[in-house]
């Protein structure tokens, strides 16, 4: 079954008054949103004078921001038709497209992008809320199908984009490893 056969059903699903709640929902996936919610920490650290937990947000927005870029440079080098245009799913459309328009810049979704790097690394710090954290994250992912601006493998590319970038900084970098176990949040 491909993109546009999954797309079908979840753009014909919400009433009017459900796409307030996807547009709602969608926002939590824009990358100031996502690289403030990580960034808070350093304010929490700062005011708790924890030192690690300041380093864990600056590189945690760091590696948000990253991700975010990451997906930018993709978008720009691939091209690829948004649904709600003529050329839909196609890849390289109007090659070279630095800087690419908005119609050609499908995949993969920024919003899932940042949103997966967001919720992988508060689930690496966090593990009792990864439910919370994972499951907003795929909310997010589901809100750019349903309001018609990605396909599915666009925010399949986008998740594992952001989730791939998370893991790997949480792997090689001491600051994103370190766990909070005195915040009422921390590790189980």
């Amino acid at each position: 079954m491909g993109d546009a056969h999954l797309r079908g059903p979840l753009v014909a699903w919400p009433t009017p008054d459900l796409i307030i709640w996807w547009e709602a929902i969608t926002r939590l996936g824009y990358g100031w949103v996502d690289i403030g919610a990580i960034a808070a920490l350093v304010l929490a650290g700062w005011l708790r004078q924890d030192a690690d937990l300041r380093a864990r947000g600056l590189v945690g927005a760091a590696t948000v921001a990253g991700a975010g870029v990451l997906d930018q440079v993709l978008k720009n080098t691939l091209c690829r038709a948004r649904p709600s245009v003529p050329e839909a799913g196609a890849f390289f459309i109007n090659f070279p497209c630095f800087p690419v328009k908005y119609a050609y810049a499908s995949f993969p979704s920024g919003h899932a992008t940042t949103a997966f790097a967001t919720a992988v690394l508060l689930t690496l710090w966090y593990p009792r809320w990864a439910g919370a954290w994972l499951g907003l994250a795929a909310l997010v992912g589901l809100s750019r199908v349903v309001l018609g601006s990605h396909f599915p493998s666009d925010v399949l590319a986008g998740a594992l984009l952001g989730s791939a970038v998370a893991l790997a900084v949480h792997a090689y970098v001491p600051a994103a490893r370190r766990a909070d176990s005195a915040s009422p949040a921390g590790p189980a």
